[in-house]
């Protein structure tokens, strides 16, 4: 029986392949019978080439098509839970891949399966691998119902723990987690991520490696997890992730069988809190200067500017002496990141209270006197309750789907033909 469903589904696929060629299609593995043909192996490789952008050699050649083989095996397995699944589940999936690829690969006023036939891949290999993710997250939210159910709680626990730790430092990061897999032991999946970070230091996009190899829920949003309190992070990822640049890529990790590579998109050293991010507002008044004016010039203004604004004591009067001055400077400079401000005005800034008159200052086109009119602190905009979801979700997902996809490969019949 297993047989005559292959042979019907065979010529189904190869009824689909005309324009490549019966005679060049062959199969290369059955997944419970169900055939992956030699079309199917040679587009998973093109797709996998052109996300990771890895050096091509013999040996990582060789790597690519074992781990393409291994995904459409592995998609093979979770398409075959749409049998079991609601009715429709496989349609709706078609329907919400179409959008994904669109979201994924649309460019220059091109659609997505335009753009990736332009580049050579079927869109219909995209289509499929969308599918398979998204039927079989539906099949483990319906088995561990029970465990989706207390996502709730963690919600509401974590909000809390953001809440409690706002001022203490954060990270975003982006991931990638690669898993030991079937056809690919621990020292050889570390070889794999050495190669791509190799390939994302000379500009391969890390986004898209993550949507198509990582194993963990965060793939599915091109590994993007987020902030993260920086004392709740494992020390080894802590102490490596403090090492780098914002924008740079760690070296690969290894930690409880895993190998992890992250991205540090961000760091808040003070948190939610950081004062770096409060809002200011300047006003100030310049006496103006000759660019050849000599140091007793400037001696001579500095008493000057200090004499008219020491009964000064609001920001109005300050722009109307800068007014008197006959100044072209600028007399208010309205809300501005503290942060981005020159270390030395961020010094003078926080010695200042509001419309407090600072020291005279020398700038090349004359001596001013700055004033703080206003500041505002930083406001605690801790993540939404749908944001911390995703993160939630994507972690419990990461570890279901790894134990789950590990049974269901010991109790298939997985045949290769080599």
């Amino acid at each position: 029986m297993k047989q005559t469903i292959a042979f019907a589904i065979t010529l189904f696929v190869f009824c689909g392949l005309t324009l490549v060629g019966l005679a060049s299609v062959s199969i290369v593995a059955t997944v419970n019978g169900d055939p992956i043909t030699s079309y199917e192996l040679e587009q998973r490789i093109l797709l996998l080439k052109d996300a990771t952008n890895i050096e091509i050699n013999d040996q990582t050649e060789k790597r690519i098509s074992d781990d393409a083989l291994q995904m459409l095996i592995d998609d093979s397995l979770k398409q075959q839970v749409a049998n079991n699944g609601s009715v429709g589940l496989k349609s709706a999936a078609i329907a919400k891949a179409n959008e994904l690829i669109d979201a994924s690969f649309a460019a220059e006023g091109k659609t997505g399966a335009a753009t990736l036939r332009e580049i050579g891949i079927d869109p219909m290999t995209v289509q499929s691998r969308f599918v398979s993710d998204l039927i079989w997250s539906d099949h483990l939210q319906r088995i561990y119902s029970d465990k989706f159910a207390g996502i709730e709680g963690k919600i509401d626990a974590e909000l809390a723990r953001l809440k409690k730790n706002a001022s203490k430092p954060q990270i975003k990061v982006s991931e990638i987690v690669l898993t030991p897999a079937p056809n690919r032991d621990l020292k050889q999946t570390l070889n794999l991520a050495t190669q791509m970070v190799a390939a994302i230091r000379k500009g391969a996009n890390f986004n898209a490696i993550a949507q198509q190899y990582s194993g963990a829920g965060s793939a599915k949003q091109g590994g993007r997890v987020g902030w993260l309190v920086a004392n709740r992070l494992p020390p080894l990822f802590l102490d490596t992730l403090t090492a780098i640049a914002n924008g740079e890529t760690t070296d690969p990790i290894e930690l409880d069988g895993a190998i992890y590579i992250f991205r540090k998109d961000g760091e808040r050293k003070k948190g939610l809190a950081d004062e770096s991010q409060a809002r200011i507002w300047l006003a100030r008044a310049l006496l103006p200067l000759p660019a050849d004016a000599t140091n007793a010039d400037r001696l001579e203004a500095g008493a000057r500017i200090e004499r008219d604004t020491a009964a000064i004591n609001s920001c109005d009067k300050l722009v109307e002496l800068n007014t008197s001055y006959g100044s072209n400077a600028d007399a208010r400079l309205e809300e501005m990141v503290l942060a981005d401000l020159a270390p030395q005005m961020q010094k003078l800034v926080s010695t200042l209270g509001d419309n407090q008159a600072s020291e005279p200052i020398a700038f090349a086109e004359g001596i001013a006197i700055m004033m703080v009119c206003r500041r505002d602190k930083p406001q605690l905009n801790l993540p939404s309750r749908e944001e911390v979801r995703r993160v939630q979700f994507n972690r419990l997902f990461g570890d279901l789907s790894e134990r789950h996809m590990v049974r269901l490969r010991r109790s298939a019949l997985i045949d290769m033909r080599n």
